[in-house]
């Protein structure tokens, strides 16, 4: 009981609390992504790291340990690039849906040249075929001109 009345309180006195979105930075969507390599050493897993801004307002983040073990910090760049893509393509269709509009490209900005060219190539190489292969849809996005 003295848990809820707390509880209570508290929502209480934060009611008039809240987040407000001001309309400054135009109204784009762009989004960052980034990985650690290998930094869970019992698992040998990376951590991908995403966040997307819809003019200078966030908007959406998430932080999650990758499904696979990369073998090269270029594959765990990629792997959080192509979880990055899901979710802006989400936010695109969210955002055209609210606006009644079509949203542009969404830029996604990536820190490794490596996997940044490994996007751009829909080639596959004897140092990449060993990517995962639902991995390679941000490749099919590039090429659309999603992001």
């Amino acid at each position: 009981m003295k848990a809820i009345k707390k509880v209570l309180r508290y929502v209480k006195g934060t009611k008039d609390y809240g987040i407000t979105y001001k309309h400054n930075g135009g109204n784009k969507i762009h989004g960052y992504s980034d990985s650690n390599y290998r930094v869970n050493t019992q698992e040998g897993k990376g951590t991908t790291g995403i966040i997307f801004y819809f003019g200078e307002s966030l908007i959406s983040w998430s932080t999650q340990k990758q499904a696979t073990v990369a073998l090269l910090s270029c594959e765990s760049e990629f792997i959080a690039a192509t979880v990055a893509a899901t979710q802006a393509l989400w936010l695109k269709r969210l955002l055209s849906r609210l606006t009644h509009s079509d949203e542009e490209k969404i830029t996604i900005l990536v820190d490794n040249k490596s996997a940044i060219a490994l996007m751009k190539n829909p080639v596959f190489h004897g140092r990449s075929k060993h990517i995962d292969t639902k991995y390679h849809f941000i490749r099919e996005c590039v090429e659309r001109d999603d992001i």
